[in-house]
């Protein structure tokens, strides 16, 4: 049995530093509250709450005077209104490329109605879209294409920006572009925000699955970008598995015979990685 692990699996440098901050907080022996889960993998957030770290899902449950985490995916414009009124010290662990994105819609506000391509109910488009303003619409898929841009069209607003969930599908995003353009009167500004990590993983993920006898994408189940990963996978390679720990694997799926290759999501840890790895070779003899 061979095994082959994609160069660009497991934490990105945004989840790397969000944890690793994280971690340092914890350590400090302070109380210390999560505004929902600080990353997408139950691993990591089940040993940060060992370690003393309490993940809420609304700052209601936050006493006055408390830290409050920001999570990587960032948080509303409302919340950090919410978080001051309580007298919250927030640590503020958004993603560097969020926060980038963000910036950048605040600065095309003025005069350009906001499109943003992403899951709608993703927490970090949630979060992007209320700097947005009043106008402003969600892009998920083709379907709600002619909604938004007839609002954009009846806005009075002169051009449009789109910018894009850092996650998301680099394929898909291109093939909602295109077809925006092509259907849009106005002057459209387009910024791909989406991750250079985010980009690289699907595109090995891409090589990789053309290569192998069978994949597994390993990441927690709420992750978008892992999901992502599988279904990238699983278009080319119709033996791929998804999977969020070693304890999921199901042996009688490999043989010895088989080149396996392993990519693993943006949240997912090195170690998890390693027990998959470990597993397989226990088993698989």
């Amino acid at each position: 049995m061979e095994i082959i692990i994609g160069k660009y699996s497991g934490f990105c440098m945004g989840v790397n530093h969000t944890v690793k901050k994280a971690m340092e907080e914890v350590q400090k022996n302070q109380t210390i509250y999560c505004l929902g889960e600080i990353v997408h993998n139950e691993q990591v957030i089940q040993n940060l709450e060992n370690l003393g770290m309490i993940t809420v899902h609304s700052l209601e449950e936050v006493p006055n005077q408390s830290k409050v985490i920001f999570r990587a995916h960032g948080e509303k414009k409302e919340t950090y209104q919410e978080a001051k009124k309580k007298n919250l010290e927030i640590i503020d662990l958004t993603c560097g490329k969020i926060l980038f994105i963000r910036k950048k819609i605040e600065e095309k506000r003025p005069d350009h109605y906001i499109l943003i391509i992403g899951k709608k109910e993703h927490p970090e488009t949630i979060g992007t879209i209320s700097y947005a303003g009043e106008y402003s619409g969600i892009i998920e898929n083709v379907e709600d294409i002619e909604p938004e841009l007839l609002k954009a069209e009846k806005s009075s607003q002169n051009k449009i920006y789109i910018a894009v969930q850092t996650t998301f599908s680099t394929q898909k995003f291109q093939e909602l572009i295109d077809k925006i353009k092509n259907k849009s009167k106005k002057e459209i500004t387009v910024d791909n925000t989406i991750c250079d990590a985010t980009e690289k993983r699907q595109n090995e993920t891409k090589q990789l699955a053309e290569t192998v006898d069978k994949m597994i994408i390993i990441g927690g189940k709420n992750s978008s970008n892992t999901k992502e990963l599988y279904n990238i996978s699983k278009t080319i390679q119709k033996n791929s598995y998804i999977i969020q720990n070693k304890n999921d694997l199901e042996f009688k799926n490999f043989k010895k015979s088989d080149t396996i290759g392993i990519m693993a999501g943006a949240s997912t840890p090195k170690e998890t990685v390693e027990e998959v790895i470990d597993a397989l070779k226990e088993e698989i003899k």
